[in-house]
Parts: C-alpha cells; sequence; structure tokens
C-alpha cells in the first residue's frame, strides 16, 4: 500500500501488550488458530468464490501482477509476478536480493479478482516475514483510485511497519483517496501481543457490518470503529491485497529470501 509515514507518529498504542501509556498488563492471546474463528452475533455463512486455502493459484480469483502505485515499485521494492508462489495449501510471498528494472528487491503480491463489501468477514491466516528481513508485510482492502469510486476507502488491516524493531505490533488503519485530492486518515489503531507475528500464523480478521468495522486478532477483539461519518467503510466493494511493501525501510540482504505465507483466506457473509 502507499506508504504513509507521516502518519506513524501519531498513531495511539493500545491493546494486550503492556504499555507505559495505559499501565496495562501484558497478556498472551491463547487460542486455535488452524481453525476459522468467526464473530459472535451473526449467522456466518463461507463464501466458497471469494475464499481460497490456496492448494493451487486460482487465475479466476488472484492476480500477482504488480500493483498500480509508482509504476509497480513501493520504495526499495518492485514487484515481480515470479516472486509470488501458490502450492500445498500455502501462497508465499516472496522478498529477493536481486537486480531487477533499477531495483535492488523484488517483492511478490497478490490482488483478488473478486470484491468484498458490507455484511461480511474477512479472515486471512498468515505468518509475517521474518524479523530479521526487515520488510513490511501487508494485508488489506483498496484499490486504485477512481473519481467514480470516490471516497475510494482503504483499510488496512495489518502492516508490519518497523518490522525488525517491533515484530509483535499489529497496525491497522483507514485511509481515503479522494480522486485529486490526497488523502485523509480518519483512523488507527495498534495492538501488540507478546509474541512476533513472524513467529507463527495468526489470524487477521475485519468485520463491516452494523454500520461498523471491527478488527480482530486471532477471534480476540482489538477495535471497533464507527463508520458513520463515511459509511463507505463498511459499504464500498474492495478487492483484498496481500502485498509486502517496502515500509520498513531497507531490507536485510543477508536475511533474504524471505516470504510473507499466507495460508488461507475465508470471505463470510452474515445471514
Amino acid at each position: 500500500m502507499k506508504n504513509l509515514h507521516l502518519i506513524a507518529s501519531f498513531m495511539l498504542i493500545t491493546g494486550l501488550y503492556a504499555c507505559k501509556k495505559n499501565n496495562s498488563s501484558q497478556t498472551a492471546i491463547k487460542k486455535d488458530t488452524s481453525v476459522s474463528i468467526t464473530p459472535k452475533g451473526a449467522n456466518w455463512v463461507l463464501d466458497a468464490d471469494r475464499s481460497d486455502d490456496f492448494d493451487s493459484f486460482t487465475d479466476s480469483k488472484w492476480s500477482a501482477a504488480p500493483l498500480w502505485y509508482w509504476n509497480g515499485e513501493s520504495e526499495d521494492l518492485i514487484y515481480k509476478n515470479a516472486n509470488t508462489e501458490v502450492s500445498n495449501g500455502v501462497a508465499k510471498l516472496m522478498v529477493k536480493r536481486e537486480d531487477y528494472k533499477g531495483k535492488l528487491y523484488t517483492a511478490g503480491c497478490l490482488k483478488s479478482k473478486f470484491q468484498i463489501g458490507g455484511n461480511t468477514y474477512t479472515e486471512v491466516r498468515a505468518r509475517m516475514v521474518k524479523k530479521a528481513a526487515n520488510v513490511c508485510a501487508a494485508i488489506w482492502l483498496g484499490d486504485e483510485p477512481v473519481e467514480a469510486k470516490n471516497p475510494n476507502i482503504e483499510i488496512d488491516m495489518q502492516e508490519t511497519k518497523e518490522a525488525k524493531t517491533v515484530p509483535h505490533r499489529v497496525a491497522s488503519s483507514l485511509l481515503t483517496w479522494p480522486w485529486g485530492k490526497g488523502n485523509t486518515v480518519p483512523g488507527w489503531k495498534q495492538f501488540y501481543i507478546s509474541n512476533g507475528l513472524d513467529e507463527d500464523f495468526h489470524l487477521y480478521g475485519l468485520e463491516r457490518r452494523e454500520g461498523k468495522l471491527r478488527f480482530y486478532l486471532d477471534g480476540v477483539k482489538y477495535w471497533e470503529w464507527d463508520a458513520s461519518p463515511t459509511p463507505e467503510f463498511v459499504t464500498q466493494l474492495r478487492p483484498l491485497i496481500l502485498s509486502l511493501e517496502g515500509h520498513s525501510g531497507t531490507p536485510v540482504s543477508a536475511e533474504l529470501p524471505a516470504d510473507f505465507q499466507i495460508d488461507w483466506v475465508h470471505i463470510y457473509n452474515a445471514k
């Protein structure tokens, strides 16, 4: 996704990890993440047409082509189709040290061909890039801004900014990209757990329902946001994007290649 270093210093630190500001105690999340965990309050039905367990690459569901921004680049990284592999139940987005089109590092990405709107729960089971590589992994809903889709909402479920130094932090944010007017950042949240998100697979969840956004990690709700000022955050159709980004700074070449692993994408409809 597009870099937003300007908002980083304003982000609020909340969650179950100990922090000086609220003096909360550290609490480890202990749930079985080998199965889906859907939120309470609705009857959730799996949408098979918009879900994937990644047994193989499904061309009707995904594109591995470079993303649209900055000529297919994300700071030090440049996207390359060959850096995305799908087999044996796992999608791997790889970052490599290689010279390619004037860049020193290549990266993979996946953008869904299906779109996700309201009354849904999006769940991604994933393992972040190893922290030593210092590469940002991102799970988000968004698309290239066009005037017809103003305010062009973007929902960042997870970004491992400062991956090398804060690997146990979930960073979520909300943006709009109104055509020809830059961007706005109406909301953001940071959430800490006791272990690095690169150490194991976790469930990243987003519920878009009842005029609200609800964010989950391993079934624990860590943020609820009232979308009444911008209801499109709940209703607007957006593709799901899984990507490597350059937002952590220059990768550590000696730790490459490395990968961002996605076990599944499950989309549920509320009935």
